[in-house]
């Protein structure tokens, strides 16, 4: 094998790639304008299709940021923090909040979509490191946009058994929604399509690895070196846990180079310590930051462990069985140095088998958030199967286009990411309600309910603390400085005994003592009393455990209550101290 030359990318391939970048970022768009349409007169949509809960996370701290705050603090929980959550891309997106006056959903769409080409690029860059085939380079990145596995065949099983979902939560690949469940930081094509975080952290990463690339050939200098860990520094800023991925391949690939000859073992040395050290400070702040305060520390430690393997087999598909296709092809171009229409197979493709063998690892380590450490993954297995695709084209010659069997490929991976789609819009059209049990937000909010909103944005002193049911609780922060008593599945901290303490609260008929002390325990300022929480009390009455004929209204017989807001069929209460 050869060290692989300074790629040269032609025009044409350039603006071929951007192209088909701004196509699909094109269509990840029709998903969300068809949930505007639907929206009902004067309902406001929050603007996410799938993941409200998740999404109103990162409008809470877009917000934060755009008012001028530059540690960002959890709303979700009433517990003590001492916040030391910094993050340059969130901070970036508030401080364009606050310049062009753009709410903050628009802004993180306005990112997800130029996020999204940039990693689409940014990959392309990576692949052209490794090999001169433009039909790789392209089939590469039309993979890795386009594709995902074999989910799909699950979930239309599932569906046709006529049981609920969440029955084959515990079977279901990461590539489709069984519920609430999916891995949209596992399949690129659902990372483009709905966070603008992961998909600038996957573009960062690209570059993190195409310079450590160039940094691991003879020829190069520190220059590489230097700009490796820079963009490290901000990908572990952005994301930490891609410096799992990025340390540890970056370490195996400098010992490789060393091991094979290609570079001395005190310039691997020298090398891979100038990119550890200058990506070093994001994550000593991030352990920082999580050891200073305690409440973030916790949050941090929910489970998110990765399913079996078997999940993630499915997961991939039809893409990991060409990627395997063309592992085999590398190990014997190792071998017999084969070529790729006269080009010499270069030392760089080994580079994706151990991208993939080592992320594959590191999914099951020992820390609760295992799952989490899937980000990016496919995108070396979308090269490698390229790879594969290459071969058997070669291996049937030219009775079939190369084109013509990359788009064969292509829909024959596709079908998740519709059945994805298809899915999240199902919710939408009944506003999350077949989501109750997942205590999933609705995607749109009421006039009332959006006015309420503003008013605590207006009238609510900042860390203010809401007392709501965790259904409006969940967009609480993202259009207020106010704190909610839950709201967030991690980000609220004891969970189960927030939503037990609301629970008692709504509970029909309770005595206003036991109501009181509940205020006092939760330090509430304000009790938040509309449709939603109305929707709760339907639920505890369809368990018959209370006399139907309870007063519902929860704010009866409290005279520490204030009346400060009423908006159609939504009120909300000052809590007098």
């Amino acid at each position: 094998m050869t060290a692989a030359k300074r790629p040269i990318i032609s025009r044409s391939e350039t603006l071929i790639v951007l192209g088909l970048a701004v196509v699909v970022m094109a269509l990840t768009t029709l998903p969300y304008l068809w949930a505007l349409q639907m929206a009902n007169p004067g309902d406001y949509f929050a603007g996410f299709i799938w993941g409200v809960d998740d999404g109103n996370v990162y409008l809470s701290w877009i917000r934060q940021a755009a008012e001028g705050q530059w540690l960002l603090a959890n709303q979700y929980t009433i517990a003590p923090q001492d916040p030391h959550f910094f993050n340059i891309f969130l901070l970036l997106l508030g401080k364009i909040c606050a310049l062009t006056g753009l709410a903050p959903v628009v802004v993180f769409h306005l990112a997800r979509l130029l996020g999204g080409i940039f990693l689409l690029y940014a990959f392309f860059l990576l692949v052209a490191e490794v090999t001169a085939s433009w039909r790789i380079r392209l089939a590469s990145v039309a993979i890795a946009a386009l594709s995902s596995g074999l989910g799909w065949i699950v979930y239309l099983q599932a569906r046709a058994s006529g049981l609920p979902l969440g029955v084959w939560s515990d079977r279901g690949p990461m590539d489709v929604a069984f519920g609430w469940q999916v891995q949209p930081e596992a399949v690129t094509a659902l990372a483009l399509l709905l966070n603008p975080l992961f998909v600038t952290a996957m573009g960062l990463l690209c570059l993190v690895f195409r310079h450590g690339l160039r940094a691991a050939r003879p020829e190069s200098g520190l220059r590489d070196a230097v700009i490796c860990g820079a963009l490290l520094l901000i990908l572990g800023n952005i994301h930490s846990y891609d410096v799992f991925i990025a340390y540890s391949v970056l370490f195996v690939w400098f010992m490789i180079a060393a091991a094979k000859g290609r570079l001395q073992w005190s310039w691997a040395v020298a090398r891979y310590a100038v990119i550890a050290l200058l990506g070093a400070a994001a994550p000593l702040w991030a352990y920082y930051a999580s050891h200073a305060d305690p409440a973030y520390l916790v949050k941090v430690q929910t489970p998110t462990y990765s399913p079996a393997p078997i999940h993630y087999v499915v997961g991939y598909g039809l893409v990991l069985l060409a990627a395997i296709g063309g592992v085999v092809w590398v190990i014997r171009g190792m071998r017999t140095s084969a070529s790729d229409r006269g080009e010499s197979l270069s030392a760089e493709w080994l580079f994706p088998v151990v991208w993939v063998v080592l992320g594959s690892g590191l999914l099951y380590l020992p820390v609760s958030f295992q799952r989490k450490l899937i980000e990016g993954l496919h995108l070396p297995l979308c090269l490698l199967a390229a790879a594969g695709l290459v071969r058997v084209h070669e291996w049937v010659g030219r009775r079939v286009s190369f084109a013509l069997l990359l788009v064969v490929f292509v829909l024959l991976t596709v079908p998740s990411n519709i059945v994805f789609v298809a899915d999240s819009l199902e919710h939408v059209a009944v506003n999350n309600v077949d989501m109750l049990r997942y205590l999933m937000p609705p995607v749109y909010l009421t006039a009332a309910e959006k006015t309420g909103l503003t008013w605590l944005a207006t009238n609510a002193p900042p860390d203010a603390v809401v007392l709501a049911s965790s259904l409006i609780g969940n967009h609480i922060p993202a259009h207020t400085s106010c704190r909610v008593v839950a709201g967030h599945w991690a980000e609220t901290l004891n969970l189960g005994e927030m939503l037990e303490q609301l629970g008692y609260f709504y509970w029909p008929g309770l005595d206003p003592a036991a109501r009181e002390q509940i205020l006092r325990n939760t330090g509430t300022d304000f009790v938040f009393y509309g449709p939603l929480e109305k929707l709760v009390q339907q639920g505890m009455a369809r368990s018959g455990r209370f006399d139907p004929e309870a007063a519902w209204d929860p704010t009866l017989g409290l005279p520490d209550l204030k009346l400060v807001f009423v908006g159609g069929d939504v009120r909300i209460y000052q809590v007098r101290k």
